[in-house]
């Protein structure tokens, strides 16, 4: 089967699971319970909940124009946002948590300024890692709250440590790694090129970019230390803005007050939960599912149509960037296909290089 195909039918199927879920979910909680939890959300939180994820998704913008700028590469921040929805878009819609759309978001910005696309790449790479480090602390910290609270059963704790351990050991890696330019991604390429000689040509290719990124990548960690911690500081400020959704959510719906350890730990448990288990685009079906068991856990007093209808909420509102997202990615790869046919054109007409009818060149 084809390459193309099978990803056209891996996508449906996923979007047939994420329906199939969330149907069975409504089905046992009850729509009707769901929709009056949605509706008991007063028309100033449903802004709430919107304006958190739009704060969420421009500050992610911000920060990646600013490691733009630190590294030379000039756009305008218009053109920034687009890209970077269009990267939360393709992200949202395939099934790994935050990542899957940094190609298209790297070609938007490189399609339209004069440096390498390693270098812009290099860029995402930052941004994605340092959201990943912003992540990873305050889960240490909604760690630390779940294991010192009698509250949660032992079974649960150490699955908690267990994750926790699993995905802070990627991070440290990650960041040994980048500041002192290890290049263990290029160096592991090689080393299959090596012991797949039908591929060798073709890995020693790749190894080659890689190795090119690698070190762009480290110069975050070098030659662009403020700009590298102001990013990190916006990405303290989107992560705190998504522990805090329960609060938004559940405080202008029904007055509920959660403590910073509960908050810490509701948070923790949902990027795990993301991390293993998004499955379906958007996390469709698996989130609400898993929603149900998490507030029961750390909030027993919410109820299962109260944890779903949070999730709708949120996924409502984080829906409205997708599309925005989707929308300018296609606006922007049919202008592509569009200066591709004229420059086809124009070559077909113009083999030898020469405009009009009187041969002159047509740089002239």
């Amino acid at each position: 089967m084809k390459r193309p195909l099978r990803s056209t039918l891996n996508f449906v199927g996923s979007v047939l699971i994420g329906a199939a879920s969330i149907s069975l979910v409504l089905y046992f909680v009850g729509w009707r319970e769901t929709l009056g939890a949605m509706r008991a959300l007063s028309p100033l939180g449903a802004i709430e909940v919107f304006g958190t994820v739009f704060l969420t998704v421009a500050s992610w913008g911000i920060g990646w124009r600013i490691l733009l700028r630190a590294y030379g590469i000039r756009t305008p921040l218009h053109r920034v946002l687009g890209a970077r929805l269009s990267t939360y878009a393709v992200s949202y819609m395939t099934p790994t948590l935050y990542f899957g759309g940094e190609p298209f978001g790297a070609f938007l910005i490189a399609d339209k300024v004069m440096a390498p696309a390693t270098r812009v790449f290099a860029t995402i790479i930052v941004e994605r890692f340092l959201l990943g480090v912003s992540f990873t602390l305050f889960m240490l910290v909604g760690g630390f709250y779940a294991v010192t609270s009698p509250a949660i059963p032992n079974a649960q704790k150490w699955l908690l440590v267990a994750g926790l351990g699993f995905v802070a050991a990627w991070i440290l890696i990650g960041l040994v790694n980048f500041a002192w330019n290890l290049k263990w991604v290029s160096r592991i390429i090689r080393w299959l090129g090596r012991r797949i000689p039908r591929c060798q040509d073709r890995l020693a290719r790749a190894a080659a970019k890689v190795s090119e990124t690698e070190d762009e990548v480290s110069y975050a960690f070098t030659r662009h230390r403020k700009a590298t911690l102001l990013a990190f500081l916006i990405q303290v400020v989107t992560t705190t803005l998504t522990v805090l959704r329960p609060q938004v959510f559940f405080g202008a719906s029904i007055g509920m007050q959660f403590t910073l350890g509960q908050l810490a730990i509701l948070f923790s448990l949902y990027i795990l939960l993301g991390f293993f288990l998004w499955v379906t685009p958007g996390g469709l079906g698996t989130s609400e599912a898993g929603a149900i068991g998490i507030f029961r856990l750390v909030a027993p007093s919410i109820t299962t149509g109260q944890a779903v209808a949070y999730s709708i909420s949120f996924k409502l509102a984080e829906s409205v960037f997708v599309v925005i997202g989707i929308w300018y990615l296609m606006q922007r790869g049919l202008s592509f296909l569009e200066r591709k046919a004229l420059a086809a054109r124009h070559h077909e007409h113009n083999p030898d290089g020469t405009s009009g009818d009187r041969g002159e060149p047509s740089g002239r």
